[in-house]
């Protein structure tokens, strides 16, 4: 009995991964591999946007994302076949709404990043943490106490730091009205924030590999639909330009969603989004040192230093 021994299995596993007080105090505290799980799908997102950096420009950015989301089904779907689970009612309506959104917000993205520079757009990402926490105190009952908020503020604020020292000399705030990819970009943030607490209320009536397959389906045929609508499905045959790197890509990007999905389901969902944010701005800084050779400056490392510290208070 391949699926109840997978249940069971996770089953067992749920004690040791997360230690949950009664329902209503709406406070929970980490384990050793709650943490690990959350650290493993950040590191894993990490590498796919510096996979994701270099592919795009190879291949068009809408291309990219349906070869992505495509290529990751067959993953999903394995881990479907090993871990197969009654889907309750209640999961369709959080799920068709975060593939709405996931589709919503990349199209947005790309969109945003072909009207305005990204040095002005990009910083409104950082948003994302304190959004998360913020819909995810009605839509969950999460609700931080003082020193893991204070730890979400200082992951957006070192955030904020790092991508604005990117910004050259005119104002930020004056280009941020003055571009017209702003307020898409902020639409962005928004989709990407409400996603993840969507993704948690679907989690309760399934599990997640099979949130993972209906997630990587739903944003394909999302994304073809807009291809199609784009008249843009003549650039599919563009991901034969790096096949070696698009599997690479693939493989990173299904590790990340997976282990994201086993650490939503245990850990509340602005922590993880506070350390998925804090630990790849660390990682985008590490990449562009190392492997671009970009220049790493006090202002970056001041940032850094903020963000370590919010995250080091948000996980404790």
């Amino acid at each position: 009995d391949r699926g109840g021994s997978g249940r069971r299995g996770w089953a067992r596993m749920r004690p040791a991964l997360a230690h949950f007080s009664h329902p209503g105090t709406h406070t929970v505290t980490f384990s050793l591999t709650a943490l690990s799980l959350v650290v493993v799908s950040s590191l894993g997102w990490s590498g796919f946007d510096l996979l994701r950096k270099v592919l795009v420009e190879r291949i068009p950015p809408m291309a990219l994302l349906l070869a992505l989301t495509v290529g990751q089904i067959p993953l999903f779907a394995a881990w479907f076949w090993w871990q197969p689970t009654e889907v309750e009612p209640a999961y369709w309506l959080p799920a068709l709404a975060s593939v709405g959104l996931n589709v919503m917000a990349n199209t947005a993205l790309i969109v945003a990043m072909k009207r305005s520079p990204l040095f002005v757009t990009i910083p409104l990402l950082s948003l994302i943490p304190a959004l998360t926490t913020l819909l995810a105190v009605p839509l969950l009952g999460e609700i931080p106490g003082w020193r893991r908020s204070s730890g979400i503020l200082l992951v957006v604020a070192g955030a904020l730091l790092l991508n604005l020292g990117r910004v050259p000399g005119r104002g930020f705030l004056r280009a941020l009205v003055q571009e017209p990819g702003s307020l898409l970009m902020l639409v962005v943030a928004v989709a990407w924030s409400l996603a993840l607490p969507l993704d948690k209320l679907a989690l309760r009536a399934a599990n997640g590999a099979f949130h993972g397959l209906f997630l990587t389906f739903g944003v394909s045929v999302g994304v073809l639909g807009v291809m199609a609508f784009r008249r843009e499905l003549g650039q599919i045959g563009t991901v034969r330009r790096a096949p070696g790197l698009a599997v690479l890509a693939v493989a990173v990007s299904s590790l990340a969603l997976g282990f994201q999905l086993l650490a939503i389901e245990i850990v509340w969902v602005g922590l993880v989004e506070t350390l998925k944010r804090g630990i790849g701005n660390f990682m985008a800084l590490v990449w562009g040192r190392f492997l671009l050779g970009e220049a790493v400056t006090a202002w970056s490392v001041t940032a850094v230093l903020l963000m370590a510290i919010g995250v080091g208070l948000a996980a404790l």
